[in-house]
């Protein structure tokens, strides 16, 4: 791998099921009809929290809604706890309750005059090597014998397991659908089965305003597979969307193969742009750098600052595009000079 990335399964989780409509279609699917019917799913929305310990974010991620119950004036939550661990925890109810009972009490500083508890749906979505054979009831952490008392909380949670889920049978939107597999592979062998069913639905996955879903999955991509996976995924993924795909390949060659610009270099340069960007920017660029040119220089900015966007650290950024923040700087300097220089205007200096 090229580099360090805290917390990956964290940030794509997190990232991704953010976005209520995601989260509601995969939920939807996932949930028994007789809980689903009765929420209104036009009202979910996302608090922005998480409850789970710092110690235990390399093995747990969680996501909070706030959502109407049908027929009643009623305001609950649901509580999506991601387990990422490879494998399944018994102790995992417990830290649940824990976390329902933050829940419930950050909702007093909310409205410290409430006269009830607010209802939570407590679902667990697991993702590892084995399958989860532990019950859903809190209650049966205690002694067999003892299970029966009045004074023992209860309560059972939702179990999403796809530990042993064909990667075929994935269910949610489009984004959903990209990040379970992905997510599935990290744990999955061999890895090319689960990463043959992402890649014609990567292939769909567009650049677009907002958050930029491409350089979330292949920064994921490349903090947990080897170069040659994400190199044979991008490769594959091209094949079904040229276009498309050809946003996954540039984003894989710049993380995986040291930033390699291709193609022929047109308008007026001084000084030449070859082979591996290895840390430095050797020559000299100077004059109008028009059409292509320009447009490298702008795209492996824009790359870099999707990158940054998303969580990506500088120490990944730079092993994988040979670029430091000194060169990134002295490259949106550099693209300043070029519009001024287009519009007539004194080139900006440092």
């Amino acid at each position: 791998m090229s580099g360090r990335i805290q917390h990956p399964h964290d940030k794509l989780f997190r990232t991704v099921f953010a976005d209520v409509e995601e989260a509601a279609l995969f939920l939807r699917q996932h949930l028994p009809e007789a809980l689903s019917g009765g929420l209104d799913w036009s009202s979910l929305a996302l608090v922005e929290t998480s409850f789970v310990d710092e110690a235990l974010r390399e093995s747990e991620s969680d996501l909070l809604y706030s959502v109407q119950m049908k027929g009643s004036a009623v305001k609950g939550f649901l509580y999506l706890l991601f387990e990422h661990q490879s494998k399944p925890d018994a102790w995992m109810r417990f830290r649940l309750l824990k976390y329902m009972c933050r829940i419930w009490d950050d909702s007093f500083k909310e409205q410290p005059e409430q006269t009830a508890l607010r209802p939570i749906v407590p679902v667990v979505f697991y993702q590892g090597d084995g399958l989860w054979r532990y019950s859903n009831e809190f209650a049966d952490l205690f002694p067999e014998q003892e299970r029966e008392h009045p004074f023992l909380p209860r309560f059972a949670h939702y179990l999403i397991d796809q530990s042993g889920l064909p990667p075929e049978q994935v269910k949610g939107g489009l984004k959903a659908r990209v990040a379970q597999l992905l997510l599935m592979a990290a744990y999955r062998d061999p890895v090319r089965d689960v990463l043959r069913v992402a890649a014609p639905l990567m292939a769909q996955v567009t650049r677009s305003g907002g958050i930029d879903y491409v350089a979330v999955f292949v920064l994921y991509l490349a903090a947990t597979q080897e170069r040659r996976v994400v190199n044979e995924f991008a490769t594959q993924v091209r094949q079904y969307a040229p276009n498309t795909g050809g946003d996954m390949l540039t984003y894989a060659e710049e993380l995986r193969q040291e930033g390699r610009i291709e193609g022929k270099i047109e308008g007026k340069i001084e000084g030449k742009i070859e082979g591996k960007i290895e840390g430095k920017i050797e020559g000299k660029i100077e004059g109008k750098i028009e059409g292509k040119i320009e447009g490298k220089i702008e795209g492996t900015v824009e790359t870099i600052e999707n990158l940054l966007a998303v969580g990506a650290e500088w120490s990944l950024i730079s092993k994988a595009t040979g670029i430091t923040p000194e060169e990134f700087d002295q490259l949106k300097l550099q693209i300043k000079r070029l519009a001024a220089e287009s519009a007539g205007e004194n080139a900006p200096t440092q």
